[in-house]
């Protein structure tokens, strides 16, 4: 008998336990958003230019602010590169080209949003992202992972209910990061 009461209170726990997350609004996985972008990367350093490109995949979950126009943000990006470039060196005996490949890029981010009533949104957002590049040079090839804290803004525009495209700036230390993306939200 005991051992009957005692699975009964264990089922009731449970179930206390479960109610709160039945109960929450069916709309709290409409704000989940799936995307995809190109991102420019650009650095200029002593006359030496260096551009990278990438293509991202995102995800991210939109938190609106109660009676305001405001709404967070957070979402995750994951690259990869798609384009390489060379740079050169001239160093008295030692010159030639160094080839700098981009393999990965990441990113998260807090996108502070206002968002207007005709689907216009705009957004600044802090960031941390990690690129991994390699460099080929005279037969030889190293790689590197930096990850950098940046800053940056853009603005989006809702096309209907569920998809929206946006442009962004951003910049990490001295590098220029240029991307245009779109979302889908579900």
């Amino acid at each position: 008998m005991l051992e009957n009461q005692s699975k009964d209170i264990m089922v009731f726990k449970k179930f206390l336990f479960a109610l709160p997350l039945l109960t929450l609004p069916l709309t709290v996985s409409a704000n989940w958003s799936t995307g995809a972008g190109y991102l420019s990367f650009s650095d200029e350093e002593d006359g030496t230019e260096l551009s990278l490109a990438a293509m991202y995949g995102s995800l991210a979950y939109e938190f609106y602010l109660e009676d305001s126009s405001l709404s967070l943000v957070p979402e995750l990006r994951i690259g990869t590169g798609i384009s390489d470039d060379d740079v050169k060196i001239d160093f008295g005996p030692l010159n030639g080209t160094i080839n700098v490949e981009m393999k990965s890029f990441y990113s998260f981010s807090v996108r502070a949003q206002y968002n207007y009533d005709n689907g216009v949104y705009l957004y600044v957002v802090p960031s941390y992202a990690s690129v991994d590049l390699e460099f080929s040079a005279f037969g030889e090839s190293a790689s590197d992972d930096d990850g950098e804290v940046g800053f940056g803004g853009g603005f989006g525009k809702k096309i209907n209910d569920n998809t929206s495209v946006q442009l962004s700036y951003e910049i990490y230390d001295e590098i220029e990061v240029f991307t245009v993306g779109f979302n889908y939200q579900f």
